[in-house]
């Protein structure tokens, strides 16, 4: 996970305002939002993940979860905000959450890997039940999720390919990623 984050982070660097500004085909943000999105998620993962491992110290997400639970909903708020953020600025707020989020794979049982947790996916898109899935193979598609939305970032910006394509074909994330998981996935 820490090696991908590099990598997407040096890909995010090196884009130009006008390639940040490109919306990805057939998606709902631009590549800036995909890099927001990435940036933003682990302060909900720790929200969700962190009483699991009874660390109630994780900071609240700047958006809190919607009641119910609807992850569309909260990404759609958390990256509208943040159309003009900078991409240092992104990359700051990720690495503190990131911290966060390390902590707490750091000390999550071996025996809770096994614990069953709910996932909806990109439901809205693909209109699937949400089901329930294996906490270790969530966390595995989530360890995935920086090249899996650098793929989205190269549809948009196929003149970037050659620069990640090693990278992105040795993630191999549609391979390592649960079938149940990916399939909620758009």
């Amino acid at each position: 996970m820490a090696q991908h984050r590099v990598r997407f982070e040096a890909l995010c660097r090196s884009l130009t305002s006008e390639e940040l500004a490109t919306q990805v085909p057939d998606a709902p943000w631009t590549v800036h939002g995909y890099i927001a999105h990435l940036c933003t998620i682990d302060a909900l993962l720790n929200r969700f993940f962190g009483p699991v491992v009874g660390m109630t110290d994780m900071p609240a997400p700047e958006v809190p979860p919607p009641a119910p639970f609807d992850i569309d909903e909260w990404n759609e708020a958390i990256v509208a905000r943040r159309p003009a953020t900078s991409i240092d600025d992104l990359f700051a707020e990720a690495a503190a959450s990131r911290a966060n989020y390390e902590r707490i794979l750091r000390v999550i049982p071996e025996p809770a890997a096994d614990m069953m947790v709910p996932f909806g996916g990109d439901r809205k898109k693909i209109n699937l039940p949400a089901i329930t899935v294996r906490l270790q193979d969530l966390l595995s598609a989530i360890a995935l999720h920086d090249p899996s939305h650098s793929h989205d970032i190269i549809r948009a910006l196929p003149h970037r390919e050659p620069e990640v394509h090693d990278w992105l074909v040795s993630a191999d994330y549609r391979a390592r990623t649960p079938a149940e998981i990916l399939a909620r996935r758009a």
